[in-house]
């Protein structure tokens, strides 16, 4: 038996865990030390601990990181990842776990890979080796640098891995997790979800997700407002999920809050998940417009930088932030036959949906004999 020590911060992190956690609660080969924090504990931001545990997952613990009443800047970024670090070390040292399960580029998981590699555990780290916009491009390198075995989605990402001196044998290529959660979840009757959501899909619908970029957190508000105004001047149907609480995420909240678009925090995986099935484009700068909507082929329409240099199939309308660009985007997206029947035929480059299993057979099977000592590889 093997007991895994994993982390969840946010519902981005949470996605691309699920399929994982669902096939070792199944094993007896796991023993699972699951740990909620970030912003899964605020109620703000839709309180998604109560989705984990509906979903049937024990908690082993609750690690607070964000104080409810907080400066909305890149320092309070630092101290809540000091907070969550001493209070992840603490957890490491009482479960001792035999590896930890890290991924992606999200600050508790940068705290635990951290941690745990300070305390000799091994670490496995999902998706390194993308690039991305703002502080994640960085945070995400340096978990890299901090792991031991490594499970990226692409073979671009492994050769990137590879030139930043990682060794190959440790790579393994397994597609994105949160994949799995989109071919496996039910399907919810569209009647339901219409008169549930007040949603017609027979005429345009589009999803909004639109994060903070921590490197343009002084124009946030002023992005949030070109996108609004937008999707507000198209007349399109439109549901908005909250973003992340990176530094500039207040301005967006409030400006959506007060937009008059229909909005919701977070909501259940099964409700969003068949959503997205009747979306006919999402719109925003989600890692989710390119790593998930290749597989339900719809287009994305990605704003600004913060996914800016990341692998992404054709159906990807890249665009800046501003309102006639991003209405151009959009109109294209939702109204271009012929690019909409193009989207049809794409491939998702983050795989077919087998990802959990792919990352469970490593972690039954890697040998984790003498990879403490980190060496360069050349």
């Amino acid at each position: 038996m093997k007991k895994v020590f994993v982390v969840v911060e946010r519902r981005a992190d949470y996605s691309r865990y699920k399929p994982i956690l669902e096939k070792m609660v199944k094993d007896p080969f796991f023993e699972i030390y699951l740990v909620v924090t970030g912003i899964c504990l605020l109620e703000e931001h839709g309180s998604d601990i109560n989705y984990i545990e509906e979903d049937g997952f024990v908690i082993s613990a609750r690690v607070p990181m964000f104080n409810e009443k907080r400066p909305d800047t890149g320092a309070e970024m630092v101290r809540s990842m000091a907070r969550v670090l001493t209070g992840l070390t603490d957890e490491l040292e009482k479960s001792k776990p035999d590896l930890v399960l890290s991924g992606f580029d999200i600050g508790g998981n940068f705290a635990v890979t951290i941690a745990a590699a300070h305390m000799n555990i091994p670490v496995l780290h999902i998706q390194g080796g993308e690039v991305t916009g703002s502080i994640d491009e960085s945070i995400r390198h340096a978990m890299s640098k901090f792991s031991h075995i490594h499970l990226p989605a692409t073979e671009d990402a492994k050769d990137r891995l590879i030139r930043m001196g990682e060794d190959p044998a440790n790579i393994f290529v397994v597609g994105c997790p949160s994949i799995d959660v989109l071919v496996s979840t039910p399907v919810i009757p569209k009647e339901e979800l219409e008169k549930e959501f007040d949603l017609d899909f027979s005429k345009p619908f589009v999803i909004m997700i639109q994060h903070p970029v921590t490197t343009e957190a002084a124009t946030s508000l002023d992005q949030i407002k070109e996108t609004i105004n937008a999707i507000k001047e198209l007349g399109i149907q439109c549901i908005v999920l909250l973003p992340n609480n990176d530094a500039g995420f207040s301005n967006i909240i409030n400006e959506i809050k007060n937009s008059g678009l229909k909005w919701y925090p977070s909501l259940p995986t099964n409700k969003f998940i068949n959503l997205y099935r009747n979306a006919w484009a999402l719109v925003g700068n989600s890692s989710s417009g390119i790593h998930e909507t290749p597989t339900y082929k719809i287009p994305a329409v990605n704003i600004g930088n913060r996914q800016m240099g990341r692998e992404r199939a054709e159906n990807v309308i890249d665009v800046p932030n501003n309102k006639e660009a991003i209405k151009k985007g959009i109109e294209r997206a939702i109204y271009d036959e012929e690019f909409r029947s193009f989207v049809k035929t794409i491939v998702n480059p983050y795989g077919e949906g087998n990802s959990a299993d792919q990352i469970i057979e490593v972690m039954k099977n890697v040998s984790l004999d003498g990879i403490i000592q980190k060496r360069f590889y050349e």
